[in-house]
């Protein structure tokens, strides 16, 4: 308990002493109020920005100068209309931070007016009345439409093997946190994509007898396409291959998910 008061003790003085040239007001009158927020909405995305509930972005920013250190990450995970990401950016702008944002939003409207809105405030609001937002508040993003949650259970149906791209997309997502393009696929030479540390191949195929008889092999290693010049991340049943050899041609080996095997027993059964 002792050192767990200690720590939030920590966060809260970090907090009320973060800029000691002045004390943050507990009582906020110079944000604007909510209501101001639609007009603000508005300025930026235009009357099709149909938002009910919008926070003013100095509002958020003032939580953001109080909160944060110049380097933080911010978490929204209710982002609505993109106020965060703009009192970010906001904030960056005006004292030179490199603070980075995650939002996380359900609705339908996540890329027409959640990120639609960080476009614009990245690029410029011609309309707007501050003179930081018609320039542009710079930064970058990446939208990501998440999929549904990959399971290699999901892919195992009852005594069924999953394909060679479904495999493909878990093992590949699984192994590198990347997110997976089946067009990248070669089944002949086994690759399956590049990531940002390897370029990786499976050696698999939905057939008993296939898993039972291949091995990654000196030869099979050699026979491995250059591709990028990374190293190679290869999943296959299993290897004849000792670490000395594995290095020599910079393979990082991973042996197929045990599930498979399980499912395997299933199927004989």
């Amino acid at each position: 308990m002792d050192q767990a008061r200690e720590r939030m003790d920590a966060l809260l003085h970090r907090g009320c002493t973060q800029r000691p040239h002045r004390p943050w007001s507990t009582l906020w009158t110079d944000v604007d109020q909510n209501r101001q927020a639609q007009a603000e909405l508005t300025a930026i995305m235009g009357t099709d920005a149909q938002f009910q509930t919008p926070k003013p972005s100095s509002l958020v920013r003032r939580i953001v100068q109080i909160a944060t250190e110049e380097d933080d990450i911010v978490l929204d995970a209710f982002a609505g209309s993109g106020t965060t990401a703009h009192a970010v950016l906001a904030e960056n702008d005006a004292d030179g931070g490199s603070r980075s944002f995650v939002l996380v939003e359900s609705g339908d409207f996540a890329d027409a007016t959640t990120a639609e809105r960080v476009r614009r405030v990245i690029k410029g609001v011609a309309k707007a009345k501050d003179e930081a937002l018609q320039k542009g508040l710079a930064g970058t993003f990446t939208f990501v439409e998440v999929g549904n949650p990959m399971h290699l259970e999901s892919l195992l149906k009852g005594s069924k093997l999953p394909s060679f791209e479904d495999l493909a997309g878990y093992v590949f997502y699984t192994a590198t946190g990347e997110d997976f393009d089946a067009r990248a696929i070669n089944k002949k030479t086994g690759f399956i994509g590049t990531s940002a540390r390897y370029d990786v191949y499976l050696y698999y195929e939905p057939d008993l007898d296939y898993l039972k008889k291949t091995a990654l092999t000196l030869d099979m290693a050699r026979g491995l396409p250059k591709g990028s010049g990374k190293r190679r991340l290869v999943f296959a049943p299993t290897k004849y291959l000792d670490a000395i050899h594995l290095e020599e041609q910079r393979i990082d080996f991973c042996q197929l998910p045990f599930e498979i095997y399980k499912a395997l027993k299933a199927k004989k059964a």
